[in-house]
């Protein structure tokens, strides 16, 4: 009877994270904009002296990047020429990418 319980207690806790994992996954143009970011740092224009570049540039840019969503979080994977790299993952509200 104890062990069923903690069984029980485990799994409903597994259960809870998963599913505010699935609720607060960021959305597309949030991770696009910090991807960007990351990726091209102080090279890309500045969104506010040149906006309409920036604007021209993240058009450009953003054709590039690819999220897979699942379930509970979202893959995000960059093309550079013919390879394409996973760069990281989105969950809890956040973009985790790689460094």
């Amino acid at each position: 009877m104890k062990r069923k319980k903690i069984i029980f207690i485990s799994v409903l806790f597994i259960a809870v994270i998963l599913i505010i994992a699935a609720f607060t996954k960021p959305d597309d143009k949030r991770i696009k904009i910090e991807v960007i970011d990351a990726i091209w740092g102080k090279t890309q224009p500045d969104k506010y002296k040149a906006a309409q570049y920036y604007e021209e540039f993240m058009n450009l840019t953003t054709q590039d990047i690819d999220i897979d969503d699942w379930i509970f979080l979202k893959r995000i994977k960059f093309t550079l020429r013919d390879t394409t790299n996973t760069v990281g993952f989105a969950a809890f509200g956040k973009v985790m990418l790689h460094k």
